[in-house]
């Protein structure tokens, strides 16, 4: 004897199905989201530290002089 489901049992089984793969990507995507989240944060915190080290080193007076500032080489 056949185990057949009525029509709307099947239905409802197969939407359930459908639902906990839906689910379970879900899941897989918050976690990338959170993943790719931290990484921009240290990226962010990095380019952040990085300015701040440029304008410092603008801001110091090393004896190197700004490009600006210096003439024209000779052969202009």
């Amino acid at each position: 004897m056949e185990n057949k489901l009525p029509p709307a049992a099947e239905r409802v089984t197969q939407l359930e199905t459908r639902i906990a793969y839906l689910e379970d990507t879900v899941e897989t995507l918050n976690q990338e989201l959170a993943t790719v989240s931290a990484e921009f944060r240290l990226a962010k915190e990095a380019l952040q530290h990085m300015y701040r080290r440029m304008e410092q080193i603008q801001s110091n007076d090393s004896g190197i002089a700004n490009p600006a500032d210096e003439p024209p080489p000779p052969h202009y």
